[in-house]
């Protein structure tokens, strides 16, 4: 099998229907969906307007850098594009989640503004029901070949039940 990037019209499902607003949404571009691995390749500009980034107040000790809200919240993107693209959970179909433990988060290096992120997502771990996907991720973001960030996390998604 040949890792794909992400089917244009199946992307726009995905963002329309995302659980949050398409400004929630930090990925820049999917790379590669590659179901045998199980793994999301994707790539974030860190040139765009980013929210806490943009309020830094930055110094000769605090140089401007993607803030670790920011990382933290393209590991829930990445999280979210596996149960959709690899398990079928489409969130006009009922589907909903949520990342529910950070086992580790590992910030390596400032994420510098300019140079875009390069960010894989593989599972390590999955539980899959009828009505319940549980997830464990490997996230690994790089900059110019630099690892800047290490997670391992966990995710739940549900299909007709309550959060």
């Amino acid at each position: 099998m040949v890792p794909a990037p992400c089917p244009p019209e199946q992307m726009r499902r995905f963002l329309d229907s995302y659980l949050y607003a398409e400004g929630g949404f930090l990925v820049d571009e999917v790379l590669e969906l590659d179901l045998e691995a199980k793994r999301v390749r994707a790539r974030m500009d860190t040139r765009r307007p980013l929210h806490y980034s943009g309020l830094q107040r930055t110094g000769p000790g605090h140089p401007a850098h993607v803030a670790a809200a920011e990382l933290l919240t393209l590991t829930g993107n990445l999280g979210c594009l596996h149960p959709f693209f690899f398990y079928g959970c489409r969130w006009d179909e009922g589907w909903v989640g949520f990342g529910n433990r950070i086992h580790r988060a590992d910030f390596k290096r400032i994420a510098r503004l300019g140079p875009p992120l390069e960010l894989e997502s593989r599972e390590t771990r999955s539980r899959v029901g009828l009505r319940r996907v549980v997830l464990r991720y490997e996230f690994r973001f790089s900059q110019e070949g630099e690892l800047v960030y290490l997670g391992d996390q966990s995710a739940m998604f549900f299909n007709d039940r309550a959060l």
